[in-house]
């Protein structure tokens, strides 16, 4: 699970290994796939596949909480090295880009 705080978001990037399941469990989320934007809430859940671009924020008034899902396995890799050791970690946004390139993410645009 993840839980990202009201304003986080995420830019456009692809995976170009794995396809990638959000369940929202608390919270509101905008999803843009392919260019199509969907406001997703607690309960539903969204897929990418494979090498599809999609972005996606926190657009709530309070910290949401996903279940994400990749398939195949193996992106546990980025979020073991990126990962922070506890909330109030500074994040090193340099090594989690590097992180993210090594596990076969593509920013569209600078994160």
């Amino acid at each position: 699970m993840d839980h990202p705080p009201v304003g986080w978001s995420l830019p456009a990037h692809r995976h170009h290994n794995e396809a990638e399941t959000i369940h929202v469990v608390r919270g509101d989320f905008e999803f843009e796939v392919d260019g199509l934007r969907s406001r997703i809430s607690a309960g539903r859940s969204i897929h990418i596949p494979r090498g599809v671009t999609h972005s996606s924020a926190n657009i709530g008034r309070q910290t949401g909480c996903r279940v994400v899902l990749f398939s195949p396995a193996g992106m546990e890799g980025f979020f073991l090295e990126a990962g922070a050791a506890t909330p109030d970690s500074e994040i090193d946004l340099a090594a989690v880009v590097a992180s993210a390139t090594r596990h076969g993410w593509e920013f569209m645009s600078g994160p």
